[in-house]
């Protein structure tokens, strides 16, 4: 664990204390200090080792072979003398011990930050990506939410800027010699946005509320986890007890989405079925509030604890520099970009592929780019016809011209064609089965629909209007489908509204969508195969490969059921594949340490204005 030793000098006092304050303009008291320096000598014996070493003799045989040379090192003898001579020294040491008084004085000059450094203050607008319904993280696993959420409610652990997994409100944690039992301890000093201390007794109910969810990695935990496995020891401690070991759990724990978002045992205890009352988390952000239809608003938390660590993505120590963060609703595309171009927004959070050539020239305006990114694709409703038949399923995916798709989005320098179910450029990259992926074949498609038990009755593809995104997925789609002999309805709903039919899966049969790498970084992950989401599929034999993936300790077993699964998803379809793409979210320039990784974090980003 990395640690930050902070001198106790005037200068650091005094930038604490600003920091404290929230704001560059807040007339800071000027602290005095005062040192007590006490001398202690100590002897001790100190082992001075002397090593000899005998040099190793070493002889090459040289191997002629056509037109290669091989050379063998062959060592022959190999010999390390090794002396230790104890000598007995008397060494002083001195030890300082400093009694600091700080002295306020009630009146005194503000330093202003130096320019280029993190300053205080300010309004932050952004432009959301879609219609938000629900500020509940796990009642709405949905990107719009988390956006906002994210920066109200923090996990045991969290992802750096290498996406690594690092402690968050977690001290320390250990696991038992037979890798069943996880014990966790919780930081000093936590607090609630209501003032309430987070304790143990908190932690465990948001866990149990994140295990009753729908989230995959969550109903692989439960599989394994013994009754009554999660108990509180104490006010900072907990302890998890599992039937079976769980290597990945830690991993778990630390992902940015559909997680263990820490919330107050009062509001934990809600199903998940439900969104809580109030939104109250630990993080350096608080609810402020919401004007449904419009905008969302959060503010500085003022009493946030944060750690010692320096800042690094979701961990170490998160600074909330902007006073205050409105993330609005606007819905057309075009006024998105004109809203950001005069000034009267900052950020726009997945704008349409459309504007990166000229936003990207423009040194007025920087542009975050998230890779591994998202992945484009159709959701599937197999529980209802026309695809809970399999080649019907099939014939959907036959028709497909990835790149149809894709250059619907926007420029190809932010797409890529992949067929690696868990994402190019990743360990798990692998293209077993894709001869079934981007197949653009429309007489095989045809052919597949007219073997099938499709009778030709219409279904609803919910495509959003309003989610530059995800809107040309549906608009490239329908035409394509009904060339092949579907029949399809695509109503005119925004965002919002096609998340409210995903609870009537009676009323549609495919929604056109994209998750994020963040979603699904491997197998445990994995919501489109883990049988948690009623509508989606439910494969035993793919679920058997994943628990499997999340127990077995050999890397080589887990490189095999990735392939397997890559070949398998590809061939009975649970979803159709498209592209994997990189979103982007054009912000002014005076947005400073401003990171994407995976969502738009501005904790720690300051307004330079």
């Amino acid at each position: 664990m990395r640690k930050t030793v902070l001198g106790l000098v005037a200068g650091v006092a005094v930038a604490l204390l600003l920091a404290a304050c929230g704001s560059s303009e807040t007339v800071v008291p000027e602290p005095i200090i005062v040192e007590v320096e006490k001398v202690v000598t100590v002897e001790v014996l100190v082992e001075r080792e002397v090593i000899r070493e005998v040099p190793v003799e070493k002889e090459v045989v040289r191997v002629v072979e056509v037109e290669r040379v091989v050379e063998v090192e062959r060592v022959v003898t190999v010999e390390v003398v090794k002396e230790v001579e104890v000598v007995a020294e008397k060494v002083v040491t001195v030890e300082v011990e400093r009694e600091v008084e700080v002295v306020t004085v009630l009146e005194a000059t503000p330093t202003p930050p130096p320019a280029g450094t993190p300053t205080f203050g300010g309004t932050l607008r952004v432009v959301s990506q879609g219609s938000i319904s629900s500020l509940d993280p796990l009642f709405t696993v949905f990107y719009v939410t988390h956006a906002v959420s994210q920066h109200l409610f923090e996990t045991l652990f969290g992802w750096d800027g290498d996406f690594q997994v690092q402690p968050r409100l977690v001290k320390s944690w250990n696991l038992s010699g037979d890798n069943l039992l996880y014990t966790f301890t919780l930081r000093d000093g936590l607090t609630f946005h209501n003032g309430d201390a987070v304790t143990a007794a908190d932690v465990v109910p948001s866990i149990n509320r994140w295990l009753e969810t729908g989230c995959p990695s969550g109903a692989i935990v439960r599989r394994f986890e013994a009754e009554g496995g999660l108990r509180v020891v104490d006010a900072r401690t907990l302890q998890w007890q599992l039937n079976e070991p769980v290597g990945a759990l830690v991993t778990m724990l630390g992902a940015p989405y559909c997680t263990q978002f820490v919330m107050p045992e009062e509001f934990a205890v809600t199903p998940s079925t439900e969104a809580v009352e109030e939104l109250v988390g630990t993080g350096a952000y608080k609810f402020g509030r919401w004007e449904v239809g419009n905008k969302v608003v959060i503010e500085r938390f003022e009493e946030y604890n944060r750690r010692a660590e320096p800042g690094d993505n979701y961990v170490g120590g998160s600074i909330a520099y902007i006073d205050r963060i409105e993330f609005l609703e606007i819905p057309d595309e075009q006024t998105k970009i004109s809203g950001l171009l005069t000034g009267e927004w900052d950020v726009v959070d997945g704008a349409s592929f459309d504007f990166y050539d000229q936003l990207n020239e423009d040194p007025n305006y920087v542009i975050g780019l998230y890779k591994p990114g998202n992945r484009s694709h159709f959701y599937l409703n197999v529980t209802i016809p026309p695809f809970d038949d399999v080649m019907v399923r099939q014939a959907f995916a036959a028709v497909v011209d990835v790149e149809s798709f894709m250059f619907a989005l926007g420029p190809q320098a932010l797409w890529i064609s992949c067929s690696a179910m868990y994402w190019c450029g990743t360990p798990l990259e692998v293209h077993d089965g894709e001869e079934f992926y981007d197949e653009a074949n429309v007489e095989r498609a045809r052919q597949l629909l007219v073997d099938s038990t499709y009778d030709g009755r219409s279904w609803v593809l919910l495509n959003p209007t309003d989610y530059a995104t995800i809107t040309p997925l549906g608009l490239v789609a329908k035409p394509v489908l009904e060339e092949i002999g579907f029949n399809v309805d695509m109503p005119a709903f925004d965002w919002s509204t096609v998340v409210s039919k995903f609870g009537s899966p009676e009323s549609f049969g495919a929604v056109s969508a994209w998750y994020s790498h963040f979603e699904g970084p491997g197998p445990v992950e994995d919501h489109l195969i883990s049988g948690t989401v009623d509508w989606l599929i439910r494969d035993e034999e793919m679920i058997n490969l994943v628990q499997e993936f999340a127990t077995s300790p050999d890397a080589n077993r887990r490189m095999e059921i990735v392939r397997m699964l890559n070949r398998q998803r590809l061939e009975k379809v649970p979803n159709v594949m498209l592209g994997q793409f990189f979103p982007i979210t054009p912000a002014t320039a005076a947005l400073k340490n401003f990171g994407v990784k995976p969502i738009p974090w501005y904790t720690n980003a300051w307004l330079e204005r």
